[in-house]
């Protein structure tokens, strides 16, 4: 019995030894089988075919390509106008505070520029220049060079210049200079082809069946683009976008056969399951691959097939300077303009004690500062949405221009 009871605790041992991360022996297995056809994927990832992609694309069949003007793609669609110019005055009038919606300055850079994503990471660079101001009351305040501030908006990305008035301004006229890194665009030819770049080398993979496959290094991610041509020359939609990461096969192959050795050595109780899963784990695996990787695969899948496909590289080691005349009606869509016009008046915050009031073409209060919150309601005319300072909720007022008065509706 005493000999039983032994030979029954040894096989204990060896079971909770050999499962002692709380797998069986055939559990572990298919975790070892599963990494093996994960590191397959990706040894061969190069070959990847991607799935039928009709249907998806059927749901774009009415955006064949996008508009075109002979050569320069229309982007400007991404960034709808109706921020109005001047969003904040702080009483007395020393601080004015002008945003712009970051994105529609592509409408400036689309003189002789295609807008690029390299273009936000250029803007922080831009020095503004204000030459002419043109107040509400019709004066104009000349100069060469007024001094403006920039503010960049970490979250909303919104440039503001704070200008240093003394009445309601209707708009003023700027220069903005800024440097922007070289476009470059490479026609691809065929799969297998490489390109050599200031910053690394281009691999193009895969070439054709409406979808292109390239190889870059991974600081490449953001300074490159793929776009595609039908036989008319108009630019292809995109249907969908892939990343993945590159690595290297001298990498992937000691791997695969460490884990087929695993494999066997498990299987013949050579190594318990605790060995092979502290070695040969995704977790394992994924971090010790990712401390080695440097390079990745960007997919551009179109809405049909191509005639051309190119690539565009922004050259950070070479500068286009740009310099642009402007006014700042040209981000607008004019609706704060006549609004501020129709009611010959402007929303203001006290500097002092923060409230909101009204002040005059002049630039003196009208409405004295007893809002928590006031702002204009751009679609009708004279009408406001304010929070008295005593109150909780806010309320619709009508603002008499004769009287200098606002009525609660």
């Amino acid at each position: 019995m005493k000999r039983i009871y032994q030979i029954i605790i040894i096989l204990f041992f060896l079971t909770s030894s050999n499962c002692s991360n709380g797998q069986s022996k055939q559990e572990c297995l298919d975790m070892l089988n599963d990494n093996l056809l994960l590191l397959d994927n990706f040894l061969h990832a190069d070959k990847y075919e991607p799935s039928d992609l009709r249907d998806l694309r059927a749901n774009f069949s009415d955006l064949q390509d996008l508009t075109q003007n002979d050569s320069k793609i229309e982007e400007s669609y991404f960034f709808p106008k109706g921020y109005p110019p001047i969003t904040k005055y702080v009483y007395p009038n020393t601080l004015i505070e002008v945003r712009f919606d970051r994105f529609n300055i592509s409408n400036i850079l689309g003189d002789g520029y295609n807008f690029t994503l390299d273009f936000v990471d250029n803007i922080p660079d831009a020095i503004f220049k204000v030459k002419k101001i043109y107040f509400l009351d019709g004066t104009i305040e000349g100069g060469e060079d007024i001094s403006v501030d920039k503010i960049i908006s970490p979250q909303f990305g919104h440039q503001t210049l704070v200008l240093k008035g003394t009445k309601p301004i209707k708009s003023f006229d700027y220069s903005m200079e800024t440097n922007l890194s070289k476009e470059i665009i490479y026609e691809i030819s065929t799969a297998g082809q490489t390109i050599q770049t200031s910053a690394g080398q281009i691999e193009i993979v895969h070439y054709g069946n409406g979808y292109v496959r390239v190889k870059v290094p991974e600081s490449m991610r953001h300074v490159i683009k793929i776009e595609a041509e039908n036989a008319q020359g108009h630019k292809l939609s995109k249907v969908m976008s892939g990343n993945g990461a590159a690595y290297k096969s001298e990498y992937l192959r000691p791997y695969i056969a460490a884990i087929k050795n695993a494999i066997t050595q498990l299987e013949n109780d050579k190594i318990t399951c605790a060995e092979a899963y502290n070695k040969f784990s995704y977790e394992q695996i994924i971090a010790d691959l990712q401390r080695k990787e440097n390079s990745l695969f960007l997919t551009e899948y179109f809405v049909s097939d191509f005639k051309k496909a190119s690539i565009v590289f922004w050259d950070k080691t070479q500068l286009d300077r740009k310099h642009y005349l402007r006014n700042s009606v040209d981000q607008s869509d004019g609706v704060p303009e006549t609004f501020y016009e129709r009611c010959a008046c402007a929303v203001a915050q006290d500097k002092k004690t923060e409230l909101f009031g009204i002040i005059g073409l002049d630039g003196n209060w009208i409405i004295a500062p007893s809002f928590l919150k006031l702002t204009p309601n751009w679609g009708n005319k004279n009408l406001f949405r304010g929070q008295p300072s005593d109150e909780e909720k806010s309320y619709e007022y009508r603002y008499d221009k004769e009287k200098k008065s606002l009525t609660k509706m």
